[in-house]
């Protein structure tokens, strides 16, 4: 995915060599998809990427507020783009990045693999586990799979790699996640979802998933990259349905809750 790096000093965006050993730990983190100026619930993840600033760094909300505005102002309205805001953490402290990336190919289909193990130190922020997170998906493309399941201690779904997983069991009409209480990132995708189920009329239910009662099931992958994806099979585990007319059904009711990127206030 070619990118140009972008750090934030005072108002000014400035290109930096991205592959500099000074590039800094990434501290918070947060991604969305452009579509020819389209663009989903943008303004989630920027209130996530400030939450999670406040939270865990000192800067203020000026600065942050100051770079969130340039960084709008270098995403242009042709072209498919996947943005990505950051900040680091620098020897003269937390510090503001951006990286102007070209969105890959859109992608609706996926193939899961399982995996026990959790690199995760910080489930609730986007950002400090990227690249732990990123090792699990390379660690699964051997079997074939394009994302990584992490199970618990007791085999339930937790979240992906990348992505948050929801289900519609077998014979069901009630879209079923995975509960809240569990340790994971609140997915802007999956409350997009949530958000068109309840406007639906379409029941959702939180109930602990096991990989191993999933038979026949359709299950969702979703991610501010791709929206909507069909796991169309889980390697070693469950027989999955593949029920493209709901998935993409439901890809046109994603992308219908685009906004025009130019037309979102700064």
């Amino acid at each position: 995915m070619s990118h140009v790096l972008y750090q934030f000093s005072g108002n000014h965006l400035g290109a930096i060599e991205w592959c500099e050993p000074r590039r800094g730990e990434t501290l918070v983190a947060d991604s969305w998809r452009v579509d020819d100026g389209q663009v989903v619930a943008l303004e989630h993840h920027l209130d996530r990427f400030r939450t999670s600033v406040a939270a865990t760094t000192q800067l203020g909300s000026a600065p942050v507020e100051a770079f969130l505005a340039a960084v709008l102002d270098k995403i242009q309205p042709v072209g498919s783009w996947f943005p990505r805001i950051e900040a680091v953490a620098t020897p003269g402290g937390p510090t503001l990045r951006y990286r102007h990336r070209v969105a890959p190919e859109l992608t609706s289909e996926a193939i899961l693999a399982s995996t026990s193990q959790d690199p995760r130190t910080h489930p609730l922020v986007k950002g400090p586990d990227l690249e732990a997170l990123l090792r699990l998906r390379s660690n699964v493309a051997p079997l074939g799979a394009t994302e990584a399941v992490i199970l618990d201690a007791q085999g339930a779904i937790v979240e992906g790699a990348y992505s948050s997983v929801v289900v519609w069991t077998s014979g069901s009409d009630v879209l079923t996640i995975v509960p809240r209480s569990t340790p994971r990132l609140p997915g802007i995708t999956e409350q997009v979802v949530l958000d068109i189920a309840r406007r639906e009329g379409v029941r959702v239910e939180e109930r602990t998933l096991f990989p191993q009662d999933l038979d026949n099931a359709t299950v969702w992958i979703l991610s501010a990259l791709h929206g909507i994806r069909q796991a169309t099979a889980w390697v070693d585990g469950p027989t999955l349905s593949r029920s493209q007319s709901l998935r993409d059904a439901w890809r046109e009711k994603w992308r219908d809750e685009g906004q025009g990127i130019n037309q979102l206030p700064r």
